[in-house]
């Protein structure tokens, strides 16, 4: 949890804590683009927050990342560019 929000993951480098949301899609039958309007949104609430500490330093959160759940089925190449 970070500031009362669920993260899939959170760690830190470089001094940095990353948040991930780890992003499976739209519901079937819901709109693609609003889900990723609203998963945009929810990473956006999650800068600046304080993560406190689990899992990394407890500092804010200096960038959220989304991940596409296929990039983590397609191994490490695809998501090396998401976190290089």
């Amino acid at each position: 949890m970070v500031g009362g929000h669920p993260v899939d993951l959170l760690f830190t480098a470089a001094g940095e804590n990353t948040a991930v949301l780890i992003d499976p899609g739209p519901p079937p039958g819901g709109d693609p683009a609003r889900h990723l309007r609203l998963t945009h949104a929810r990473g956006d609430l999650l800068t600046g927050l304080p993560s406190g500490g689990y899992g990394a330093k407890a500092c804010p959160v200096g960038r959220t990342v989304r991940v596409p759940a296929w990039r983590i089925l397609a191994g490490e190449e695809s998501l090396a560019p998401l976190f290089g």
